[in-house]
């Protein structure tokens, strides 16, 4: 069970990882209510925002366990949407603390498709976007377990330039989608 609190920290709702791979949904969030709504929140923000606020950037990841992975690895000012694709109102709330955004989400085929999708609506509320790649198909939390913290710090600050990826590295995830009919 991971808790879900609001930008102040208070505890508003729950996430929950099913344990049986044969489960139908991977996780399960609480329902929404007149205090939680999905696409309003973002996971850690309220622990992310002061250390955000003095690098002046904030990292963006898929899941929870990514930011447990990112956090433990000193990368703190990690956030990750809760269940959904990134809003305009999580993106506004990570402009109140930097306009720079280092986006690190899985690099599959799902991941390089919410990459994209994501980089138009950041760049359409001005954000300042850097796609982290990490090699070996790891996600954030795999990749800070098998290569340490002091790999993906270097991930982190040798981000490239949105552009750069859609048109070198990062794009052949996005035709291979394309190809494969899921994007």
């Amino acid at each position: 069970m991971f808790p879900i609190q609001n930008e102040s920290g208070k505890v508003i709702a729950f996430g929950g990882r099913a344990l049986d791979p044969e489960d139908k949904a991977k996780y399960l969030n609480s329902q929404e209510t007149k205090i939680y709504r999905k696409s309003n929140v973002l996971y850690n923000l309220h622990r992310a925002k002061r250390r955000a606020m003095k690098l002046d950037r904030i990292v963006l990841v898929e899941g929870y366990m990514d930011v447990i992975g990112a956090s433990q690895a000193g990368v703190t000012e990690v956030v990750a949407s809760c269940g959904t694709a990134l809003t305009v109102e999580q993106i506004r709330a990570i402009k109140r603390h930097s306009l720079n955004l280092h986006l690190n989400f899985d690099p599959d085929a799902a991941g390089a498709k919410a990459s994209e999708r994501s980089v138009k609506l950041l760049l359409d509320e001005s954000m300042k976007v850097r796609i982290v790649e990490l090699e070996g198909g790891l996600d954030p939390d795999e990749y800070c377990k098998q290569h340490g913290a002091e790999a993906y710090g270097q991930r982190i600050a040798g981000a490239k330039t949105y552009f750069y990826w859609l048109g070198g590295p990062g794009a052949h995830e996005v035709q291979h989608a394309r190809a494969a009919g899921t994007h």
